[in-house]
């Protein structure tokens, strides 16, 4: 079969759970012997209108890029809605898809697309396949929540979206993310240092429950107006797609609250993720419970909520707890938290997770997004390490309450309730862990490859109906 997939690009420049399972899903399909080709939104040339440029093969994969795609923002919001909506002509993508003509298309985000591409292949009569990687499309910070760090439930006819981005990233920092120079200098110290300023300013400790009055006052209807163009440009985007790959059942609920689209159900996983599982040593209670926080310290991520529900712990005098905390920190203040229960070890590698899951006796994934998945569960899983997660976790499809994990409301008063527990009762941690070493689990990806050409199929039967 010769899939075409269109993703964000190719690591090392682009990084992130929607690269990895994109990259290791294509690099599994050619070794099932298919043809695989990636598009990818590119960079932006000073002038010219949209072409397709081939790239050298790699690992087997055909790479095309988008010269002049259609901003990518990322996670950095969007400033400008008008932008992200230019039309173009369809023969741009109606001659690449005619020049490869693939028998399906494997999109994993809608980020940099034009809709006249998606018009290609619904006239051209190629079948097409989302991955509900994150909601771009529905949000333009990608992420569902509000400004005040609570689920979007009604985005106020757009003013919900103006006070939400008004500190997206510029179209300048757009560009220049999109640009050829910045793959070269993107982790060099000053580049670094300004995404760091600006993923600060954006995803701070503060709720931003003030924010939205002075947005009101600073932006009129016609901004809002701009937004509400905007997501109607995708729902359109999301009405020419012929199967959905959701990949939990809370993408699929948030997915189907704006279309009755069709699709099934699919944990991910990706080709690192192998069966390490052993039955763990869990230190009697005299011992400190050993949390792992592992990701961004982020609002969205849930740790803030991790840090109050601990200090509420520490309030009530239990103290006998210790959270390691691997990821990118964006905290200016790491040293107004006790170095003796918060120990910040800065960013770490797959390779290190097998060290990292043999000092630690549970996970917690706190996250306050609707989180479509959540690699990390699995991961741990993989190494027979407890998770406990929120119930805003995709990956809390894979957990059986109290049975292989814990999960928990996105709450304070829950969590550190279960924490509490886990301290006390070292006994149902152990029970936990061999409950994961014996359970039936498989970690393949070319089961799970199996399981998508299934979807293919099915949606080629539905096309040619």
């Amino acid at each position: 079969m010769r899939i075409l997939h269109v993703s964000l690009g190719l690591p090392p420049f682009r990084t992130g759970g929607l690269t990895k399972y994109s990259y290791d899903l294509m690099r599994t399909q050619l070794e099932k012997e298919h043809e695989v080709i990636l598009l990818y939104p590119g960079r932006n040339a000073l002038r010219g209108n949209t072409t397709i440029r081939e790239e050298k093969i790699h690992q087997g994969i055909h790479v095309y890029e988008i010269i002049n795609p259609l901003p990518v923002s990322l996670l950095g919001g969007v400033t400008l809605p008008a932008l992200w909506i230019k039309p173009i002509q369809q023969d741009v993508y109606r001659s690449f898809l005619q020049k490869i003509y693939p028998d399906v298309i494997h999109m994993h985000t809608l980020m940099g697309i034009h809709r006249e591409f998606l018009d290609a292949a619904k006239a051209l009569g190629v079948r097409v396949v989302f991955t509900s990687h994150d909601y771009y499309g529905i949000c333009p910070r990608v992420n569902l929540l509000d400004s005040a760090g609570t689920t979007c439930e009604n985005y106020l006819q757009g003013m919900g979206c103006v006070s939400c981005n008004q500190d997206a990233y510029s179209m300048t920092m757009i560009y220049l993310m999109q640009s050829k120079v910045y793959r070269f200098f993107k982790n060099s110290k000053g580049i670094k240092a300004l995404r760091k300023r600006m993923k600060v300013r954006m995803h701070s400790e503060k709720s931003g429950n003030d924010r939205l009055s002075d947005t009101s006052r600073n932006h009129g209807l016609d901004k809002a107006a701009q937004y509400v163009n905007l997501r109607s440009y995708y729902l359109e985007m999301f009405k020419l797609i012929d199967w959905f790959h959701f990949n939990s059942t809370i993408a699929e609920q948030e997915y189907k609250k704006y279309g009755a689209w069709d699709g099934h159900v699919i944990p991910i996983l990706h080709r690192d993720i192998v069966d390490r599982r052993y039955i763990k040593h869990i230190e009697q209670t005299e011992k400190p419970l050993r949390i792992a926080y592992l990701g961004p310290v982020d609002r969205y991520k849930g740790f803030f909520l991790l840090h109050q529900s601990l200090e509420k712990l520490k309030s009530q005098g239990e103290v006998n707890w210790i959270l390691h905390i691997y990821g990118d920190s964006l905290l200016s203040n790491e040293d107004v938290y006790d170095p003796t229960q918060y120990v910040f070890h800065g960013r770490y590698q797959y390779h290190h997770l097998e060290q990292i899951f043999d000092q630690t006796d549970i996970v917690v994934v706190p996250s306050i997004w609707k989180e479509t998945f959540g690699f990390i569960g699995l991961e741990a899983m993989s190494f027979g390490v407890p998770v406990l997660v929120t119930d805003q976790v995709g990956f809390k499809d894979c957990i059986q309450d109290r049975f292989n994990g814990f999960i928990v409301p996105p709450d304070i008063h829950a969590l550190s309730n279960q924490l509490n527990e886990l301290i006390h009762s070292r006994e149902l941690l152990r029970q936990i862990n061999q409950n994961i070493v014996h359970m039936d689990v498989q970690f393949s990806m070319y089961q799970h490859v199996e399981q998508l050409m299934q979807g293919y199929t099915y949606v080629e039967a539905e096309v040619t109906r």
